[in-house]
């Protein structure tokens, strides 16, 4: 929990296209918050000024930022935007206070621990177990991909970061279906874009008529009437459980991976739970390992908000 003064925090949550702002309390609760487009702002220190003027000035007594970018020497640029932050410089402009500077998805690793059973919905069996002090893995899948990791260590939660979403996934053919070229990403193929150009591939091959959607949303809506969306939800949860299993093996999760992002979101209520669970666990001699690590998907809203409100005070 925060142990800054008065335990209030100021919290956001930099990404491609939006910045979200929120104050939080000790336990974790969010007050005043407010999202901006990235796009109206030069800088994310112009869109905090515009926050703090619009939320009357809260008072908080540190602050901690999840941004969508590698964080090297306590500045990140971020991947999918122009916008460049410097904990040093924000710190000055917060009159000195401390700020901490962290991936986007150690936020989310880091509010792993302090989630409830109503946070989350298994994908499968086991279901998560709350009180554990085992690794779990935080795993997006929107916009983008990523993934990090909460361990326990000396008495604490530490978070890990990677970048996951660029390891290299092709070539990769299931069905006759190419997922993934030679040399493409996890994230090219797996992200929003990436579920909208397999569509479009799996449409071709059934011969019927290509009406691309205008994005993953869109194709998890048509599964209802369209065989081409059914198959792209078979298809990504083959690879999602193939993904998932070995970054688990990569991390030794054994707390379980948690999913997020707009695309999992979407996709989780679809998907067959055995059949991802078959992949997931499918790892030769760590099967039966595997089949008592829980998978999940996060229904918390704000969840990386809600984690760096979790997070020590900034060292």
């Amino acid at each position: 929990m925060p142990s800054g003064l008065g335990g209030r925090r100021l919290v956001a949550d930099v990404g491609g296209s939006n910045v979200r702002f929120a104050v939080a309390d000790a336990a974790g609760g969010l007050a005043q918050a407010k999202n901006y487009p990235v796009a109206g702002f030069g800088s994310f220190a112009a869109a905090l000024q515009s926050y703090l003027a619009d939320a009357g000035y809260p008072g908080f007594s540190t602050a901690a930022i999840a941004a969508a970018g590698p964080v090297d020497g306590g500045r990140v640029d971020i991947t999918n935007n122009d916008w460049s932050i410097d904990s040093a410089e924000i710190s000055a402009a917060l009159s000195g206070l401390p700020v901490a500077l962290i991936n986007d998805l150690e936020a989310v690793a880091a509010a792993l621990p302090y989630l409830t059973s109503s946070d989350y919905a298994a994908i499968g069996k086991p279901g998560p177990r709350q009180g554990e002090h085992r690794t779990m893995l935080a795993f997006n899948v929107g916009t983008g991909l990523g993934a990090a990791n909460a361990s326990f260590r000396a008495g604490r939660w530490w978070t890990g970061p990677s970048e996951a979403g660029h390891m290299t996934l092709g070539p990769l053919t299931i069905g006759g279906i190419e997922i993934a070229a030679d040399g493409d990403s996890i994230e090219s193929v797996l992200s929003g874009p990436g579920v909208v150009a397999l569509y479009r591939r799996v449409a071709q091959q059934k011969g019927a008529p290509v009406n691309t959607p205008r994005g993953p949303a869109e194709v998890f809506t048509r599964a209802e009437r369209d065989a081409a969306a059914v198959r792209v939800i078979e298809l990504l949860t083959l690879v999602l459980g193939r993904i998932a299993g070995d970054l688990v093996l990569a991390t030794t999760a054994w707390g379980g991976i948690y999913f997020c992002g707009s695309v999992a979101g979407a996709w989780a209520p679809l998907a067959d739970a055995a059949q991802f669970r078959a992949e997931f666990t499918r790892k030769g001699p760590m099967r039966t390992r595997m089949l008592d690590v829980p998978s999940a998907v996060i229904r918390r809203e704000h969840v990386a908000l809600f984690g760096l409100a979790m997070l020590p005070a900034a060292d």
